[in-house]
């Protein structure tokens, strides 16, 4: 009888025992946090939509298809495509740089964006447009923020709100 009492004592220490290290690792697992989540991958392929005016005079968007070179500088290198090939950004505007926080594509802009903007509101919804239609075709990008010199900007000529970030069109 001695003999089982102490069987019995050890499997309830044993017990104890492994009870304690499951809350504890437990109480480890809920305090220490997940890690976060990989960025994206850079697209290897995008669309750059180009602003044309068909017979009728209506205002229609090629989709051109643009394989990226360098990973790395996609979006970089998906709008400066965009710019040199558009026509409707103005004279001597360049893309500074572009980056992605949160679903956010932020395009910085040299100040000749709204400098030398000299169209109306055809020009600025069309520009606007190429550059939402070309960030939609792009994976992981909701809206797109344009900035000047790293700063928001009002509007291009007027007519378009851009203080905040703007939904892609898809």
């Amino acid at each position: 009888m001695n003999e089982a009492r102490r069987v019995q004592s050890m499997l309830g220490v044993l017990f104890v025992a492994i009870a304690a290290l499951a809350i504890a690792v437990g109480v480890w697992l809920r305090l220490t946090p997940a890690p976060p989540p990989a960025p994206p991958a850079p697209p290897r392929e995008a669309r750059i939509y180009l602003p044309k005016v068909n017979a009728q005079g209506e205002l229609t968007y090629e989709s051109k298809p643009v394989a990226i070179q360098n990973p790395d500088a996609a979006y970089t290198e998906v709008f400066e495509r965009l710019i040199r090939e558009s026509g409707v950004f103005p004279k001597g505007a360049r893309l500074l740089g572009a980056t992605v926080r949160d679903g956010t594509l932020q395009l910085n802009f040299s100040p000749e964006l709204t400098q030398n903007f000299e169209g109306g509101s055809d020009d600025e919804a069309a520009l606007v447009n190429a550059i939402t239609s070309t960030a939609g075709s792009l994976p992981n990008i909701e809206r797109v923020q344009i900035l000047v010199d790293g700063k928001p900007i009002e509007s291009l000529g007027g007519h378009i709100d851009l203080s905040q970030a703007i939904p892609v069109s898809r």
